[in-house]
């Protein structure tokens, strides 16, 4: 009782040191309670396209009907780097808060340092800013920016055991492979087919890559394929995968490794032959399940010098 601190001087205590209380402070200063501070929050975000998120609180921590998506995270925090303001303060790794209280009628300062939680500030090229956050129910969580060579990278990741080695390797595959992942997000989805009954597994789809046999095409080496989803445990993959493939996609589970030792599981559709053909069947996915896909390049095998053509 009887603080007083700068705006600025809370927000700096928010996104670097994860002030929980800064931000109940803030919340109920611009809207007047947290509940009406928090229905602000939900109305912005889906303005600005993050329509799978809900908020009941300013600081994120485990409420009912308080919920976001990694893909949320990452349009609003695109937004929010529009802010200068906001920029700044990100990628700011010390700082210091002042603060001041009445303390027998004097007035007494105080200065708390912070810093940043935000570890690519230290060591990870091209890093201008993220805010982490740790729940138990959301384990650990992290949406960045990097910037390299006028590309701007946003990663947004929840659940993460690895934090920082899983955001790493994220950003490394995005510049790795920038140029394919921009021309797939950028080309146009072709118009819908004039037989509006045509299910997903129709003709009016590329091809999906299928093992040679005889009077068939050789394999595709190169295409795109759906992932809708990712977990460590195979029990979760292949509820999706039946969810999916309910709605009338060729979902399959396919297992994979991470950290060398540490098992995945993908939930995928295709792949697919044509660009188009993995957009309009990613946006049938979301029509029908609700569940958002990732397009991604795919690499079939490749025949080795003195394979038989």
């Amino acid at each position: 009782p009887g603080q007083s601190l700068a705006i600025e001087e809370l927000l700096y205590a928010i996104m670097l040191a994860s002030a929980n209380d800064a931000s109940m402070v803030l919340a109920e200063g611009i809207g007047g309670s947290v509940e009406r501070f928090s229905g602000l929050m939900t109305k912005k975000a889906h303005e600005l396209g993050a329509t799978n998120s809900h908020f009941t609180n300013p600081h994120g921590l485990t409420a009912a009907d308080h919920y976001s998506t990694a893909r949320d995270l990452a349009v609003i925090f695109r937004y929010a780097m529009k802010n200068p303001i906001f920029r700044e303060i990100v990628q700011t790794k010390f700082s210091s808060v002042t603060t001041s209280a009445v303390i027998r009628k004097k007035v007494v300062p105080r200065r708390i340092s912070v810093r940043n939680h935000n570890r690519l500030l230290w060591g990870f090229d091209g890093a201008i800013g993220g805010k982490t956050g740790y729940t138990l129910a959301a384990q650990k969580c992290f949406v960045g920016a990097v910037q390299r060579n006028g590309a701007t990278l946003i990663v947004a990741i929840l659940g993460a055991r690895d934090q920082w080695g899983d955001t790493k390797r994220l950003l490394e595959y995005g510049f790795e492979n920038y140029d394919r992942l921009k021309t797939a997000a950028l080309q146009p989805s072709r118009p819908p087919s004039s037989n509006g009954q045509a299910g997903p597994r129709s003709d009016r789809l590329a091809r999906v890559v299928a093992p040679a046999e005889e009077n068939q095409p050789a394999p595709l080496t190169d295409g795109y394929i759906l992932q809708v989803g990712s977990f460590r445990e195979r029990e979760r993959a292949e509820w999706l995968s039946r969810q999916i493939s309910e709605h009338g996609f060729d979902a399959f589970v396919e297992p994979t490794w991470i950290n060398r030792n540490e098992p995945a599981y993908r939930v995928r559709v295709g792949p697919y032959a044509e660009l188009g053909a993995a957009q309009e069947t990613a946006q049938e996915i979301l029509s029908k399940s609700g569940y958002r896909a990732m397009i991604l390049p795919f690499q079939g095998p490749r025949a080795e010098p003195g394979d038989a053509s």
